[in-house]
C-alpha cells in the first residue's frame, strides 16, 4: 500500500469515527422521547408561566403573552432531565394531588408521555417533585 493510500485510509477512518461521535443531546434510547412540560399557575398575583422541553433539548418558555424559544438545555441539564424522567413512575402517580385546605396556592401541571399530574406540592411525590424542581430551575435560568 502506498503512503498516499495509507493516508487516505486513515483520513476516511477518522472521518467515520468522528461522524459516529456526533448527534444531539437526546439519543434514540433517551427517556426524553417526547416533550415534557411544566406549567405553573396561581398565587395571589395570578402567575402563569411554563416550560416545554423537546426531545432534542430545545426549550420553549410560556407565559401570559404566549410562548417564545429559549436557549437549549445544557448537556448537564439534559442528562439530569433524562435521569429524572427515568426515575418517575408516571403510571403510578395520581392525576391530582391538591390540598383541599390551601388557599392562593400555586398549581404545577406536569405533562409527559400521555400522563398529566396537577399538584400544589403539598404532598411528597418523590422523584416527580425532583423533576418539577429541575424543570422550574431550567425555566428560571432562561427568564
Amino acid at each position: 500500500m502506498t503512503a498516499l493510500k495509507r493516508r487516505l485510509l486513515v483520513l476516511l477512518t477518522a472521518a467515520l469515527l468522528l461522524a459516529g461521535c456526533g448527534g444531539s443531546a437526546a439519543s434514540e434510547d433517551s427517556p426524553a422521547a417526547e416533550d415534557v412540560s411544566l406549567a405553573i399557575t396561581g398565587g395571589i398575583a395570578g402567575v402563569s408561566q411554563g416550560i416545554e422541553v423537546h426531545p432534542d433539548g430545545s426549550v420553549v418558555l410560556t407565559g401570559r403573552k404566549g410562548g417564545r424559544a429559549a436557549p437549549d438545555l445544557s448537556r448537564a441539564e439534559h442528562k439530569k432531565l433524562d435521569s429524572l424522567l427515568t426515575a418517575v413512575d408516571f403510571a403510578g402517580l395520581p392525576a391530582r394531588s391538591i390540598s383541599a385546605t390551601s388557599a392562593d396556592r400555586f398549581e404545577y401541571r406536569l405533562k409527559y408521555d400521555g400522563h398529566s399530574l396537577v399538584t400544589d406540592r403539598s404532598t411528597d411525590l418523590g422523584p416527580a417533585d425532583d423533576l418539577i424542581r429541575h424543570l422550574e430551575t431550567c425555566m428560571r435560568a432562561r427568564q
